[in-house]
Order: structure tokens, then sequence, then C-alpha cells
């Protein structure tokens, strides 16, 4: 499950940094007090944090310009993910033992995914769906 929150608008801007498909079924745990580790300037969405059960703790967010970033503890600062992707917001995350995935959705009303594979430590590019999973 995951939990929602808004960073604050005066939150500094962070130097934003760029970082680096199989589907998966089940749901993160919720995490009981959530943090998003840096301070960054995302769209009114705000950031999301979710408690992975097989990976460490992510959260994930839209810049104004909808670039899509994540970070984690230890990451620094925000990381743009990979694959130049643009959206409105995330909607839906998606964990099973081989890996993770991400779903956002486009200003246009467009659906996709990013996933990251435990084996690798990497996710791939962004792709389009129509489906309620990646």
């Amino acid at each position: 499950m995951k939990s929602r929150f808004r960073l604050s608008t005066a939150a500094a801007a962070v130097s934003l940094a760029a970082a680096g498909v199989v589907g998966v079924s089940t749901t993160p745990a919720a995490a009981a007090s959530p943090t998003c580790f840096y301070a960054g300037t995302l769209n009114a969405y705000g950031a999301t944090y979710i408690a992975w059960q097989y990976g460490p703790p992510e959260c994930f967010g839209v810049a104004p310009s909808g670039t899509i970033w994540h970070t984690w503890s230890g990451a620094g600062s925000w990381k743009e993910m990979p694959g130049n992707g643009r959206a409105s917001h995330f909607v839906d995350y998606f964990e099973g033992p081989a890996g993770k995935a991400v779903k956002v959705v486009t200003e246009s009303g467009n659906y996709y995914c990013n996933y990251d594979d435990y084996a690798t430590n990497t996710w791939g590019g962004w792709y389009g769906t129509s489906t309620d999973h990646c």
C-alpha cells in the first residue's frame, strides 16, 4: 500500500541528476511513518512513499516539467528515472519477488510502466500499457 503526502512548495530545489517488462502483482506493504529522504521540487501531486516488501523503501514523484523522479535512503538526492519519461503523476505500484514496477499517467491520459529487475537492480525504459497492471 502506498502513503501519499506533499512536499512543501517552499522546500529547497534540489539539483536533480539522472540515474537507471514483466508483470508483477503483489501490492507493497504500507509504511507507518513516511518520509521522502530528501527535499525536492515536485508538481501538485507531491511524492508517494512506497515500502517495498522485497527492497528498501523508495519515494516517487513528478517535477513541474513532467520529468519522473525517485529517491531512497542513501541516494543523496532525487534521481531522474531512466527512459526520459514524462507524466502527470504516479497511479500504481506493483511488486513480486523478481522485481517491482511503477505506473504513471500522462496529461493526455496514456499509461506507462517502468520495471526494475531485482536480479540486476536496473530500471528498464517506459512502455505503454492499457492493462490494470504493468
